[in-house]
């Protein structure tokens, strides 16, 4: 099991913004992809309380991360795990570790059997380093849509923001927080139900 606390700057590109990040920073990097799973209860218990569950499969092994906030940014509670996520399969809790079990039923009163497997997100990533920090450029597709993010994962909020303020600058981005890619899904999962 490992946790981190998770310091990240986060701005949604068009696709243009984003060929031209790629060809300025990622030209000469590999890109890979990776598909998270989403869990939550029907009723969204985990979301009411700005927190995400997910399986991540990349590369052929799984890894279930709990995502809440912390003080600042969010704590990440992460660990291998032997589940095989499919679309609409309950999850029980006994198969969940303890550390997120603890959270799951302590803190946010979700019963056995409750969480679910919602849907899906694929994105192929892409990594380089800037200024001593991971940049990150991500393509994401979910439900019929396609987006493109970057990412800065910083290990100082203050100095990293000023460096993430520096590189959007450069190519003429006014900086908008955007939504999660949880958040994202789930936004567009209401639209489609919503029709």
């Amino acid at each position: 099991m490992a946790t981190n606390n998770e310091i990240e700057f986060k701005q949604i590109l068009t696709k243009d913004l984003y060929d031209k990040i790629f060809n300025t920073y990622f030209k000469n990097e590999k890109p890979f992809s990776q598909t998270n799973y989403y869990i939550d209860t029907i009723d969204f218990k985990l979301k009411d309380h700005r927190s995400a569950l997910r399986i991540r499969v990349k590369d052929n092994t799984y890894e279930m991360t709990l995502k809440v906030p912390a003080e600042v940014g969010l704590m990440e509670y992460n660990h291998a795990t032997d589940i095989k996520p499919k679309m609409n399969d309950s999850i029980s809790n006994s198969k969940l570790p303890d550390d997120i079990r603890n959270i799951i039923e302590g803190q946010f009163n979700v019963l056995d059997e409750e969480l679910v497997i919602l849907g899906d997100l694929t994105t192929y990533r892409i990594e380089t380093q800037y200024q001593n920090e991971l940049l990150v450029l991500d393509k994401s597709e979910y439900l019929n849509k396609v987006d493109y993010e970057l990412e800065y994962e910083v290990s100082s909020y203050d100095e990293g923001y000023e460096k993430f303020k520096q590189l959007l600058q450069e190519f003429d981005i006014k900086h908008k927080k955007p939504l999660n890619k949880v958040q994202r899904f789930f936004e567009e999962k209401k639209k489609a139900s919503d029709k």
